[in-house]
């Protein structure tokens, strides 16, 4: 019986204004793709703080990093489906914010949308020094909810992470769109 969930941020609770500019203006092999991927997988894991993060940003788009909360972040909006999904979860379930992200930022934008709350617990990538799909940082996520493994379910919009969270044997579901998660949601919470 699943009694916790867990939700990425990223592309399933907001999208993502860096990636949408990212496939609007770069392909995998670009030098600045690379190098911005490069330097994700660092700060994801705390080694960068925001200022680091606004100047790899600025260096990948041109805009400059005193400017980067205004294009970027000031308009990266939660998804209203998606919170009104959590919201008629929360009194029955334990609802975790679990994502790779830059802890200052997703906590301010967070706060911005005004969805901080709807989360019993936030664990942020970068404020543990790991990411998903690390089984240490999945492990951490079981620690921290108080549940078995087998009472968890994950939701993410990246195959390897939610193969990681099957690793770890914890349930998952592949985030598509807020109507494919209702489907998913109710086949798995029967």
């Amino acid at each position: 019986m699943i009694k916790v969930i867990a939700f990425d941020y990223t592309d399933v609770i907001a999208p993502s204004p860096v990636s949408k500019w990212m496939k609007q203006n770069l392909t995998p092999t670009d030098k600045k793709y690379i190098y911005y991927k490069n330097h994700s997988q660092r700060w994801n894991v705390g080694e960068a703080k925001r200022q680091k993060v606004y100047e790899v940003l600025y260096k990948m788009t041109g805009v400059p990093a005193h400017q980067i909360w205004e294009k970027f972040y000031k308009n990266y909006i939660a998804d209203k489906d998606v919170v009104e999904i959590i919201k008629s979860l929360k009194n029955n379930y334990k609802i975790i914010l679990f994502s790779n992200f830059v802890g200052e930022i997703l906590r301010e934008l967070l706060e911005k949308d005004g969805i901080a709350k709807l989360f019993d617990e936030i664990i942020i990538s970068s404020e543990h020094k790991m990411q998903k799909p690390n089984t240490d940082f999945f492990n951490l996520l079981i620690q921290k909810s108080g549940a078995d493994r087998k009472e968890i379910l994950f939701i993410d919009d990246k195959i390897k992470n939610v193969e990681g969270a099957k690793k770890s044997g914890i349930k998952s579901l592949l985030y598509k769109n807020p109507q494919k998660l209702k489907i998913g949601l109710e086949k798995v919470l029967k």
